[in-house]
């Protein structure tokens, strides 16, 4: 007989394979302390010791801290990303629309091997409760479902109130008919993305306009749930916001994008309030043998 933790370690290793050397590179959770604000020129790009195949994927991002620390990736019941679907438990739709600020200006892009993330400043007001800005970052194709549809690109702006409280807006991308107009801050940093292809290297990005990104939280119909970060040690409680109409984005930027990022998209959890969807996997394992 197995033991639950047994189970997934076996279940991770069945569905995953052997690591590949891409996924070992690593990269920052989708809150990361560490990073700086846009105007700190004097620091080290991290990384951290998941990717998104293999066995350091998702499945296996449970085995990966030594004393638990990503527990919830395989056992947490209201984890991130999901299915949006009116009728699910936990949504709400549509959601109050929060106040955003994101100044113009430059934007140090940073390949962190795993996403490429800009740390940035702005606020986001919501609930009466103001929460800061610390950074955006990429996952492609998109992590969120629409109506059981996915999108080729997502960004999330990950932010952190003084109680230490997070909020993430999450958006989503589609293609424009005959490779039309993109969104000005995804087209300002894709023209520049390539630049930092290899893990570990930034460029910056002058003249960043979000103006598009903030229009859509401030008029647009929005989901609203809790949930958890998308990455290692997927933490709960975070807020999430995400829009239902995707931002537009072309098909060249889009390429570059994909070039530097190649996969890294977690797979949809389960309804939140659900089984752990490894820990389902592992009682059926364990009731078949």
């Amino acid at each position: 007989m197995y033991s639950r933790l047994q189970l997934i370690a076996i279940l991770a290793l069945f569905f995953c394979g052997s690591a590949s050397t891409s996924s070992i590179a690593g990269g920052a959770s989708d809150y990361s302390s560490q990073q700086p604000l846009s105007n700190n020129d004097n620091y080290t790009i991290t990384s951290g010791n998941f990717g998104y195949l293999g066995v350091t994927g998702p499945l296996g991002w449970a085995g990966l801290s030594a004393h638990g620390e990503n527990d919830l990736c395989s056992t947490g019941k209201h984890q991130s990303p999901i299915n949006f679907d009116r009728s699910a438990p936990g949504i709400t739709f549509p959601a109050p629309n929060p106040r955003v600020t994101i100044p113009t200006g430059y934007i140090d892009l940073e390949n962190l091997g795993t996403t490429v993330e800009g740390p940035a400043v702005g606020t986001t007001q919501l609930n009466g409760r103001v929460y800061q800005l610390k950074q955006f970052h990429f996952h492609t194709p998109s992590e969120h479902l629409i109506f059981g549809e996915h999108y080729p690109l997502e960004v999330h702006f990950v932010h952190q109130a003084a109680d230490g409280s997070k909020l993430v807006l999450g958006a989503v991308f589609d293609f424009t008919p005959n490779n039309g107009a993109t969104t000005a801050f995804v087209n300002a940093l894709g023209r520049q993305v390539l630049q930092v292809i290899n893990p570990g290297t930034k460029t910056r990005v002058q003249n960043v306009n979000f103006s598009q990104f903030v229009t859509l939280f401030q008029t647009g119909n929005l989901f609203q749930y809790s949930g958890s970060l998308t990455t290692p040690p997927c933490s709960e409680g975070v807020t999430w916001l995400v829009a239902v109409k995707p931002l537009p984005i072309d098909t060249s930027t889009y390429i570059n994008f994909k070039t530097v990022m190649k996969f890294n998209s977690r797979y949809q959890q389960n309804v939140l309030g659900g089984d752990n969807l490894i820990e389902v996997a592992a009682n059926q394992f364990q009731k078949s043998h």
